[in-house]
């Protein structure tokens, strides 16, 4: 049943409504009457769905701008909200709901509710989240959506409300699939996928990180070296300045800019999760209320609310069951996704929060007490961990002033190029996979973890 979009005490604004409760379940009734083989029918689109619901994501980044300051809207359609953050949006955050509705429509998405701040709007999907900063925005999908077909609308959307020509940065990547076979066409397979945005991107490069006989990583980046930006898919080839996720320099309006910009994302992808720990994240299990009200319960009952306890939050509880919060701290956010069925679980946790205030994502430790803390909410037999830090980012001289493990001197830890300095082990768990990458604009730190029982 759609309703409009009202109001909520949390800040978030809701743009579908409750299905109604159902009446409170004993606690004391076994797991398995939770854990139907077909609950997850509120992920995905296809005629035919078996029950084995594709939690891993499909995750976009495209910057058109190195910071915030530097993208201007430049359309005569401006999305003038009403709200107490309308003086503070700019860049795409001035892009009309409507247009940015119809994109997601591409990828089989619908909006559940929206949060906002100062910095960022974000929007709670029917399959994971959206976010929207001035000069990029970050779009992750679950299920069997159809994410890379966006990337032509989504360049068409930037050149007509931003006039950028291309884009500053494109970033895809995702876990291995589950079932990549109930995938549409495009996404079942990495080299299909390669091959379209090859086509989007001609110099961009395509990475398999970790074993490939067990649980590994897929990334895909447009080339800092390219000149251009073939657009074959939504228009004629353009040519565009020199690439990276935190270059030196940036262009709007054809014009070069410098670029102050910091950037480092955490990303913490879960299977085999603890099914005492997943009763929570069903209906009947924390709450009989889906939606918001079920949301709410299950970050209090969870330990979620403890990760960044001053943060605003937008969560949803599925019927019958699954979970997804977005979190917005300052120009941050943070994003939990959970499918909690015991042949397909999976859970993915997501950070750029990281500054004054909060922890320090530039140190290992910080790090370190990330992973435990959102692992003892799921309880994981299986941990993915990535940390992108920008080498153009400098560390906060708190953190370059301590000392540093594995014999990094001082020295090397303040310069803006020092690389993230390798996990330290985290509690319960063996390390089988540290790798780390050196590409030209950033560091890739990639660990996989096996739960030590």
């Amino acid at each position: 049943m759609m309703q409009l979009s009202s109001p909520t005490a949390g800040g978030a604004q809701y743009a579908v409504s409750a299905t109604g409760n159902n009446q409170r379940e004993s606690q004391a009734e076994n797991i398995q009457s939770l854990c139907t083989p077909t609950c997850s029918t509120n992920g995905t689109h296809s005629d035919g769905y078996t029950g084995a619901f594709e939690g891993p994501e499909k995750l976009l980044e495209m910057w058109f701008a190195a910071d915030a300051g530097m993208a201007h809207h430049v359309g005569s359609d401006a999305h003038i909200s009403s709200d107490e953050w309308a003086e503070h949006r700019t860049g795409l955050r001035l892009v009309p709901r409507t247009v940015w509705s119809d994109m997601l429509d591409m990828v089989h998405c619908q909006v559940l509710s929206t949060l906002s701040n100062a910095h960022i709007d974000s929007y709670l999907l029917s399959e994971s989240s959206f976010f929207v900063y001035p000069h990029k925005l970050v779009l992750k999908t679950c299920g069997t959506t159809t994410l890379l077909y966006a990337i032509p609308r989504i360049l068409s959307i930037a050149r007509e409300h931003l006039g950028a020509m291309c884009a500053h940065q494109v970033f895809y990547s995702r876990k291995n699939f589950m079932y990549p076979d109930q995938q549409e066409e495009l996404h079942q397979s990495w080299a299909k996928e390669v091959a379209y945005l090859d086509a989007l991107f001609p110099d961009g490069a395509a990475y398999l990180i970790g074993k490939t006989n067990r649980d590994h990583w897929h990334v895909y980046l447009s080339g800092p070296e390219s000149e251009t930006v073939s657009n074959s898919l939504a228009g004629s080839p353009v040519l565009c300045p020199q690439m990276s996720r935190s270059s030196s320099q940036s262009t709007v309006h054809g014009v070069m800019q410098p670029s102050t910009s910091s950037d480092i994302t955490v990303e913490i992808l879960m299977t085999g999760l603890d099914a005492e720990r997943m009763r929570l994240m069903y209906l009947g299990g924390a709450s009989t209320e889906e939606g918001a009200a079920g949301g709410a319960a299950v970050e209090r009952l969870s330990g979620i609310s403890d990760i960044y306890p001053n943060a605003a939050t937008d969560s949803y509880l599925f019927t019958p069951c699954g979970f997804s919060l977005n979190g917005l701290q300052g120009d941050g956010y943070f994003t939990i996704h959970v499918t909690p069925e015991p042949h397909c679980s999976y859970a993915s946790f997501e950070t750029n929060v990281s500054g004054s205030g909060v922890r320090d994502l530039h140190d290992p430790q910080a790090t370190k007490h990330l992973v435990e803390q959102v692992t003892r909410v799921f309880g994981p037999k299986f941990v993915t961990v990535t940390v992108f830090k920008a080498r153009a980012a400098e560390a906060p001289q708190s953190v370059a002033d301590n000392a540093w493990e594995n014999g990094v001197k001082d020295g090397l830890a303040k310069t803006a190029d020092a690389a993230p300095l390798s996990f330290a082990p985290v509690d319960g768990y063996k390390a089988m996979d540290r790798v780390l990458y050196e590409f030209d604009h950033y560091w890739l730190r990639y660990a996989y973890y096996i739960r030590a029982d």
